[in-house]
């Protein structure tokens, strides 16, 4: 459901920004009588995007509990500030509030695609401090390390690829990269039992033994 979301919400957000970017292109060009018309017509699309951004924007920040990173916060003020902005800018056909809703518009995509406010990586770091690893168990291999491997390669493939890659470099999401992991064994079996913001917990959708053996494979991406 966690990457349904995330789908859902990169979707609004981008239908939001492109119908911003046409009207204000409209609004630019002097374009009023076209502008009024598609106002009129469509004069719902706005707080229903603005609804689901919210929604959509607001459960993600709930997954990541007291761990949310600030630029989520500043985005979800910036959502709120925006939306208003820009229905009295069109209303009023006042171009300087469009612009400046276009351009906060431009900025949270970019925050949100970055993981930051200044667009560094140093604040995506700071996300991790309260990593499901700092909680991890010993965790002992049993079994014939071959089948582990072929089992955590079955399992990465159907659950994990989608965001990570089949290598495990894919990104998606800002998820981070396998290849370049410093978690031992027995942080990774932490980290995926219990998961952290959009990735999901699978310690009640993967047996003990899957999620070891997935685990045990990531070993296999460096």
């Amino acid at each position: 459901m966690e990457i349904g979301m995330l789908h859902s919400h990169v979707l609004v957000v981008t239908l939001f920004l492109l119908f911003l970017l046409f009207k204000t292109i409209l609004l630019l060009a002097n374009k009023k009588e076209l502008l009024t018309k598609i106002r009129t017509k469509l004069k719902m699309v706005d707080p229903i995007l603005g609804v689901l951004m919210l929604a959509t924007g607001g459960y993600l920040l709930s997954l990541y509990g007291a761990a949310a990173p600030t630029y989520l916060w500043v985005k979800l003020i910036i959502v709120l500030i925006i939306i208003p902005i820009g229905i009295v800018s069109f209303k009023k056909e006042n171009k300087a509030m469009a612009i400046i809703t276009l351009i906060l518009t431009f900025y949270i995509y970019g925050v949100s695609e970055v993981g930051s406010l200044n667009f560094s990586k140093g604040e995506t770091v700071a996300v991790n401090t309260e990593s499901p690893a700092n909680d991890a168990q010993e965790v002992i291999i049993d079994g014939a390390i071959a089948d582990l491997l072929k089992t955590g390669k079955e399992v990465y493939l159907a659950e994990c690829k989608k965001c990570h890659g089949k290598g495990g470099k894919k990104g998606l999401f800002k998820s981070p990269d396998l290849t370049e992991s410093k978690l031992n064994l027995s942080e990774r079996v932490a980290w995926i039992k219990k998961g952290q913001g959009v990735m999901p917990a699978y310690e009640n959708e993967l047996s003990e033994s899957e999620i070891e053996a997935v685990a045990l494979y990531l070993d296999e991406l460096k």
